[in-house]
């Protein structure tokens, strides 16, 4: 399962080098947890033989997946306040009548 943000794409958005690799591990499980939230939220899934999420709706599903693990790695003591810039990017993505 390719998830879809990669390990050099948070790396990059938090500003560790990528020489720097002692929390590989620990990020890769956040890249997880927010791809699962970000499921779980819209009910669409991104990873799997059909993905619900594709195109502009992916792009935007991407940069809540970057704005969750920032937020989750600046605060590992447990902030449960979530970015509101979240909620714009997805609640769209939830309310989206197709007319299907």
């Amino acid at each position: 399962m390719t998830e879809p943000v990669t390990l050099d794409e948070i790396k990059l958005y938090l500003r560790i080098d990528d020489d720097v690799t002692g929390e590989d591990g620990y990020l890769a499980g956040l890249i997880v947890s927010a791809r699962r939230a970000v499921e779980m939220r819209t009910r669409r899934s991104i990873v799997g033989d059909e993905p619900g999420l594709t195109g502009d709706d992916l792009i935007a599903a991407k940069q809540a997946m970057l704005l969750l693990m920032g937020h989750w790695y600046a605060n590992r003591e447990g902030d449960a306040k979530e970015p509101i810039q979240v909620s714009w990017l997805l609640d769209p993505l939830t309310q989206w009548d197709d007319g299907g």
